[in-house]
């Protein structure tokens, strides 16, 4: 059905692997990662054959409920794990950098390579586009040649469609991850010889900017488990006992990707979590913000299982070290479709407070859609004022809801605040602009919030 190709990771770049994962198809993708990995002396894994059949290489399938089918046994229609084990040689050990090749599709208009990434702050996505900016006009200085802009993230959003391989594939399984997406043509064998040593230069440039820090950057601590990956964002401003957390990054898609702005615009420090899913797991969800798993959309009760414990000790204990000492704030942030209300179950808030989070709220978000009126004006429900639907017993009786002081377990409506791109970053900097000014007043007698 297919084949692969590797080569192992010269002396002293082991962890660094570049992957064809469409070979050929992906329009000469084996030919230019080939090129970049002689260059650097990073491992190279390349697939042949695979997608012509159909067949996932770098994601596996993605499930939302439980299979029949093992997890030690291999999926149809994936070779994901066959591939993650030629990485694994190619990096000799466990991958702490990946750089995946890819083209657009036949036929898609496209002047600009896009990037994805995992494990990156803004700050190095922002050095690494300087990087390419300056390589590039450097090298096609009089050279007639299209001069391809470069969009990544999470500094800026991308067109490219890749939540299975960000949140269940080969960006999950690496510490830091890009996926490089460049145009279908470079329109003559010069453009594409000179893009080649330019991604080439650039890829040099990206090894040192993330393996070495020299510019000393923020950077992600990142945990990588059996299951998942968790990962810890430090406090910008220095603030301590204040953690935001996206327990269920990958189940609840869009979250790992907001709170990560949301730590980016309020200075606080952040806990993320990827993976744990049915996709992972072989059928249940595992809870991570608590013991426990559950096989989703089932009548059965949440279990305590060892993997469950195994993974709310991790975040927990990452959360605990965010915090910089007390956790006086825990704030969770999920997702749910079953209504049109940002919903705030809390824990430790008075009536008194939860009138005026609620009134700012109103206050930011009626300022920010101003002038948005295609993006829908989101209401607001917050326990003890309000009742709410999803009160977040669980993670309150023995999760981590109950180990702040002060905890608001964010519940954000994918139908509305959460359906288009544009939402998102609508509600995204609501949401900053609500921590920022309901944080004070919810640690007013804790002292808190202190460099």
């Amino acid at each position: 059905m297919g084949r692969f190709e590797f080569r192992e990771a010269a002396d002293g770049l082991e962890g660094i692997v570049i992957g064809a994962p469409h070979g050929r198809t992906d329009r000469l993708s084996d030919s230019l990662a080939k090129s970049i990995s002689d260059r650097t002396g990073a491992g190279l894994a390349i697939a042949y054959g695979f997608r012509s059949k159909r067949i996932s290489v770098n994601q596996p399938i993605v499930r939302s409920h439980a299979y029949a089918t093992s997890w030690g046994f291999p999926q149809r229609g994936s070779v994901f794990r066959e591939y993650r084990k030629i990485l694994r040689k190619a990096a000799k050990g466990e991958i702490d950098l990946y750089i995946g090749v890819h083209r657009s599709e036949k036929g898609e208009a496209t002047d600009r390579i896009e990037v994805a990434s995992s494990g990156l702050t803004f700050e190095e996505a922002m050095a690494l586009k300087d990087a390419y900016d300056q390589i590039r006009d450097r090298l096609a200085a009089g050279k007639e040649a299209p001069r391809l802009e470069m969009v990544i993230e999470p500094l800026e959003r991308i067109s490219w469609r890749v939540s299975g391989v960000k949140h269940h594939g080969v960006l999950l399984i690496a510490e830091k991850g890009l996926n490089i997406r460049l145009p279908q043509s470079f329109s003559s064998d010069s453009g594409e010889g000179l893009y080649a040593e330019i991604l080439s230069r650039w890829i040099d440039e990206v090894i040192v900017v993330l393996r070495e820090n020299p510019l000393g950057l923020p950077q992600i601590q990142v945990k990588l488990m059996d299951l998942g990956r968790l990962e810890w964002v430090e406090s910008r401003k220095g603030l301590s006992g204040v953690v935001i957390g996206s327990p269920h990054g990958s189940y609840d898609e869009f979250t790992a990707e907001v709170v990560k702005r949301l730590s980016y615009r309020t200075g606080f420090a952040a806990v993320i979590a990827k993976g744990f899913t049915p996709t992972e797991t072989g059928g249940a969800r595992i809870n991570v913000n608590r013991p426990t798993e559950k096989i989703p959309y089932s009548e059965g009760v949440e279990l305590h299982s060892r993997r469950a414990g195994e993974t709310y000790d991790a975040f927990k204990d990452l959360v605990f070290e965010a915090s910089g000492g007390d956790l006086e704030l825990y704030i969770d942030v999920h997702q749910y479709g079953t209504d049109t209300k940002v919903q705030i179950a809390t824990v430790g808030v008075s009536q008194r407070e939860a009138r005026i989070i609620k009134k700012i709220y109103h206050a930011i978000r009626d300022q920010t859609l101003k002038r948005q009126s295609d993006i829908p004006a989101v209401d607001l429900v917050i326990e003890p004022l309000d009742k709410v639907e999803i009160g977040a017993w669980a993670a309150k009786a023995e999760g981590i809801l109950g180990l702040a002081k002060k905890s608001l377990h964010f519940e954000l409506p994918s139908q509305t605040a959460l359906m288009t791109s544009e939402a998102r970053e609508a509600y995204t900097r609501i949401l900053a602009a609500l921590l920022r000014e309901s944080a004070p007043i919810l640690l007013s007698r804790s002292g808190v919030l202190t460099r």
